[in-house]
């Protein structure tokens, strides 16, 4: 049999992993396909500054499915880090360990390595796909889409000026040109725009930063999270009060206030005070963040089995979700490290970075831009960073990757409503308007955020690679 693993980051590694620790699949020929640049890392690790930070604790990264301690002690290992459990380390040397692990898979597996970008795919008549790249094209038998982030959106259409950042990642190559004292305007107030302001303060000096948004607001800091078990909001309870395979959302939302109850948490108080991430509120924060931590733990808790529950909505309570409660839940489900949040407080108490919200539009010039607010005067900008983060969508586009755009317009790949493309959950194979299900044909990570509800998380893809290979183990074995 022979294989394709299309990406290599977090979801293609642990795919690739999977593979070499069965037995089932020795002997199979895998090709694993991505560009130099991200081969072994995806985009979020790749080789940075050390400077921009994981948004999840250490004891939280590990690639091991059977221990969930493994980075920790890589980094109090290779990295003289004393009790890193709880430490948010440098994305750049979880790229290192994600390497270290895809050497060790690849010394099980001997697969062949074709660092180029896959551009196009199809089906063949026999039912395999043939999978291309500007160079080469080859046939398999089952084929891993793992191709990581979606594209950044463009919200105010200015790229190729040339002062515009699309995408800020890695941001010692795509920040280089930057120079000191300069203007830079941060598009976003999300955890990608707190990277930028980090970046500058250890590597330039006298940069006046503004953050540009429509909201003005950034995320809860993160909490001490207790090692909890959940009571109320659990798969079998689910299960159990399935009609038609539906659980109204007011059902749930009903479990998951039990559950802050049962573990004494004033859910009502902290939303109240902190939901709304402004200054004031971070600052409070920073002062007592009592409850918070317990809450961010439940939501985390909540992990594995968020697809479970989606899929237990209708689309109708899907869209009452995304309406009323999406922001809030990322406010408290991605937050900030409490060094970062003391360091963003710190900048703006004293008048070095200055926060607008009500943004509404961009005007260019050559040198520069003018950007205007519904309730502020015009700020005038040398740079422009775009923090706004990936689409959610996936449609035909120039910001869209080629592979993408091709299995759109060929049918192939068919939109979810809510993001990503369709699978059937959780087999993850790919749901094709023109072929109906390919059973051979595997999506993983982003492409499938849409049905896998926060798959954000390294554990969560990396968990359902494992699944998703198992499944296919079974299928083979039948």
């Amino acid at each position: 049999m022979k294989i394709a693993i299309i990406g290599m980051g977090v979801a293609g590694v642990s795919v690739l992993q999977a593979i070499a620790e069965r037995k089932a699949y020795e002997g199979n020929e895998v090709v694993l396909y991505d560009t130099p640049q991200t081969f072994g890392t995806g985009l979020p690790y790749q080789p940075d500054t050390s400077v921009l930070l994981l948004n999840q604790a250490a004891e939280t990264m590990s690639m091991n499915s059977n221990d969930s301690d493994e980075f920790a002690r890589w980094v109090e290992r290779e990295k003289g880090v004393q009790r890193a459990g709880s430490e948010h380390v440098p994305r750049a040397w979880f790229g290192q360990y994600m390497r270290e692990h895809l050497a060790r898979a690849m010394e099980l597996v001997e697969p062949t390595v074709v660092k180029e970008r896959v551009i196009q795919m199809q089906v063949e008549n026999d039912g395999r796909l043939e999978v291309k790249t500007a160079s080469q094209a080859d046939t398999f038998d089952i084929v891993h889409l793992c191709t990581g982030h979606l594209p950044y959106k463009d919200p105010y259409q200015l790229i190729g000026h040339p002062h515009y950042i699309h995408h800020p990642y890695p941001a010692q190559e795509k920040l280089k040109e930057i120079p000191n004292g300069a203007r830079v305007g941060i598009i976003g107030s999300g955890l990608s725009a707190i990277d930028m302001m980090r970046f500058f303060d250890h590597h330039r000096k006298n940069i006046q930063l503004h953050f540009v948004s429509e909201t003005g607001t950034f995320s809860t800091l993160r909490g001490e999270e207790p090692k909890i078990s959940l009571q109320y909001v659990t798969k079998e309870r689910l299960e159990e009060e399935k009609q038609g395979g539906f659980v109204p959302l007011t059902k749930i939302l009903e479990w998951f206030k039990l559950e802050c109850s049962e573990k004494k948490v004033d859910w009502k108080r902290l939303v109240k005070q902190f939901g709304q991430g402004t200054k004031e509120q971070l600052e409070n924060q920073l002062l007592d963040e009592r409850d918070l931590g317990i809450f961010q733990a439940i939501l985390h808790e909540m992990d594995s089995i968020l697809p479970d529950f989606w899929l237990a909505l209708t689309e109708m309570d899907k869209q009452t979700f995304m309406s009323r409660y999406q922001t809030l839940f990322e406010t408290f489900r991605s937050p900030l490290p409490r060094s970062t949040t003391a360091e963003l407080i710190a900048h703006w108490q004293k008048g070095e970075i200055r926060v607008h919200s009500g943004m509404k539009s961009v005007t260019t010039s050559a040198t520069g831009f003018s950007v205007s607010f519904e309730a502020e005067e015009e700020v005038e900008v040398d740079y422009l960073l775009n923090a706004t983060g990936q689409m959610k969508e996936v449609a035909i586009s120039t910001y869209q990757d080629d592979l993408i755009n091709h299995g759109l317009n060929t049918r192939l790949f068919q939109p979810e409503a809510f993001g990503g493309i369709q699978v059937i959950w959780p087999d993850s194979t790919v749901v094709s308007q023109r072929y109906g299900v390919i059973a051979n044909l595997y999506a993983h990570g982003q492409l499938i955020h849409g049905l896998q509800f926060g798959n954000n998380t390294a554990g969560m893809i990396r968990d359902h690679a494992y699944q998703v290979v198992e499944q296919m183990m079974k299928r083979k074995k039948g």
